[in-house]
């Protein structure tokens, strides 16, 4: 028996060489020269058990799951178009009835099919949907002594619309909003294993082009923009074993080319990147050679150098760090040798971190999420169990504490969450490859659904453009209920821009004036009609002049300008129809 650790579909192995063979009802299961394994998880980690034994194929029996696709759809009303398939799944076995896989068969015009709202919509024996009245329905398929069900939601919701194919399928990729408000996605898992391709998208033709090639192959990589455009790519993986890279690089937009910087003390995979207000970047814990570690570097663009800073009080991995109003950072969640749900805060005055509050639950592969409350919103991920979970909390910086919120409509990991220019934060695909999106409304505490996806994914990127609207791109899809790599993209325009009550927006600082060289960080303060205000996370900011000073809206780093040539520029910080605005001196 050898152990391991995973983050998301990729591992690394202690003692023996593993690679990814595919996922079966949330199960991971593994391939290596020395045999077939089977994968699953524990909040310490994971365990890989390995069997020689020939495999034997079930007959379609009382034992066949059935499994459904769309899962959760949504669809307008008086339409007919959703076609749901049915696929049976049979184990496959080896010594001792350990599961090494499954085979399918395609059911859909076998199964009988019901809904149990027809007056919100009917399902005909092909599984083809026609839809009459907004509400909900629950689909359900038999077949023999089997069934499974899904729901679908009727009603008008935002659509998800296909946009331009990367120029290669890839999951585990970086994305990165420029100043220019193109999209750089570098490196992931293809088809042909890690790679170092990149490209850009553009958002005016809706379409992805090559840029030049990273130093090495990397996927699994953090990516921050730093205050002077460039964007930092370090970390991740690119070997069979999946061991951390201690190597960085450099992307300029300018030139199209990625460089080599300066290199980590300690190889990471499964770690954070946290751009800080002084401009420099936090890396943090990560799988490295020895187990999760503990140990944090800070990148300076200044020297282009790392420097060993505190420890975390605990070791960990896909975890979060969201860097707070205040400065400091929140880490959150992630495998840990307790397995214990635990946050850590990094103040970088001090270079270190000491423990708040805890999380309610042990979580990983979750997301984190700044408000425009100023709090943060942890969504989903893996728990103790090894279940995906659907519940989601807060964080309060004031009080240090957790709390629960609402929960999501269904558990999902491997997920992602984006920060809308109204406040609320949109959730898209993970798990087993649902189709339905869900709205999070910090106002409510509540989570709706918002519409499907194009294609149903996990693993892939998320990244809200200046004009506002969602790109998502790659990962894995489902289709008949197998997953591959895609290098589909989709996005996804928000029924409103504006925050709930916002009335104005105030910039500060009002009339700044930096050297050509330096940056500064600009604040958008929302006043809303209760009278109260809030340091708006979800603005676009804009300058009028981008060849003086340009101005970051990534989500790694937003609202910092960076002064280019001598002269003034108005830096503007808008929401839909409201916005406010400042002028800024470069000298």
């Amino acid at each position: 028996m050898s152990h391991l650790s995973v983050f998301g579909d990729r591992c690394r192995v202690v003692g023996r060489v593993a690679v990814l063979a595919g996922r079966v009802c949330g199960q991971r299961y593994l391939k290596s020269a020395l045999g077939l394994y089977v994968l699953w998880r524990n909040q310490f980690g994971s365990t890989l058990s390995r069997s020689n034994a020939s495999c034997a194929v079930a007959p379609f029996d009382d034992k066949t799951r059935l499994s459904l696709s769309p899962g959760f759809p949504t669809a307008a009303p008086g339409t007919t178009g959703v076609q749901f398939t049915a696929v049976g799944v049979t184990s496959i076995s080896g010594f001792g009835g350990m599961p090494l896989g499954t085979t399918s068969q395609d059911l859909t015009h076998q199964v009988t099919w019901t809904s149990s709202a027809p007056t919100v919509a009917t399902i005909d024996s092909s599984g083809l949907v026609t839809t009459h009245t907004s509400g909900q329905t629950t689909i359900t398929a038999s077949y023999q002594s089997a069934s499974a069900m899904t729901t679908l939601f009727v009603g008008n919701f935002p659509q998800f619309v296909s946009t331009g194919v990367m120029t290669i399928a890839r999951q585990g990729a970086t994305a990165t909003l420029l100043n220019s408000g193109k999209v750089l996605v570098a490196g992931g898992e293809t088809p042909g294993g890690e790679t170092a391709s990149a490209e850009v998208y553009d958002p005016s033709s809706g379409t992805f082009s090559s840029v030049g090639n990273m130093t090495i192959s990397r996927a699994g990589a953090r990516a921050t923009l730093l205050n002077n455009g460039k964007v930092l790519i370090l970390g991740g993986t690119n070997s069979i074993g999946l061991v951390g890279l201690t190597s960085a690089e450099l992307y300029d937009p300018s030139t199209g080319t990625f460089s080599a910087t300066g290199s980590m003390a300690v190889g990471r995979n499964g770690h954070t990147a946290t751009l800080l207000s002084n401009g420099k970047v936090l890396v943090a814990g990560g799988a490295a050679p020895a187990g999760e570690t503990a140990s944090a570097e800070v990148y300076d663009p200044s020297t282009g150098t790392f420097s060993v800073t505190g420890s975390m009080t605990v070791g960990r991995y896909v975890h979060t760090a969201t860097l707070l109003k205040n400065g400091t950072v929140l880490i959150a969640g992630g495998v840990n040798p307790a397995g214990a749900a635990s946050a850590e805060i990094y103040d970088p005055s001090t270079g270190t971190f000491s423990a708040t509050g805890n999380p309610t639950i042990f979580r990983y592969q979750h997301t984190a999420t700044l408000l425009n409350t100023g709090g943060v919103l942890l969504i989903g991920g893996i728990t103790e169990h090894s279940q995906d979970t659907s519940s989601a909390e807060l964080y309060d910086p004031a009080s240090g504490t957790f709390s629960a919120t609402g929960s999501m409509l269904i558990s999902r990991a491997e997920h992602t969450a984006a920060l809308l220019n109204d406040g609320e934060v949109l959730v898209a695909g993970g798990s087993l490859g649902y189709n339905v999106a869900e709205l999070y409304d910090p106002t409510s505490g509540q989570f709706t659904v918002n519409g499907s996806l194009v294609n149903p994914r996990l693993q892939h990127t998320a990244t809200r453009l200046i004009n506002g609207t969602i790109l998502l791109a790659g990962g894995f899809v489902f289709l008949s209920s197998q997953e591959s790599l895609t290098a589909s993209a989709e996005l996804y325009q928000p029924s409103s821009l504006i925050p709930a009550g916002l009335v104005s927006i105030a910039v500060t600082p009002a009339n700044p004036s930096i050297a050509v060289g330096t940056s500064q960080s600009m604040i958008a303060n929302g006043t809303l009609s209760d009278g109260s205000v809030q340091r708006l996370a979800s603005v676009t900011w804009s300058s009028s002049n981008a060849a003086i000073a340009s101005i970051s809206n990534d989500a790694s780093n937003s609202g910092v300008a960076f002064g280019i040539t001598a002269g003034t520029t108005t830096i503007t910080a808008t929401a839909g129809s409201v916005s406010g605005s400042a002028t800024l001196s470069a000298q």
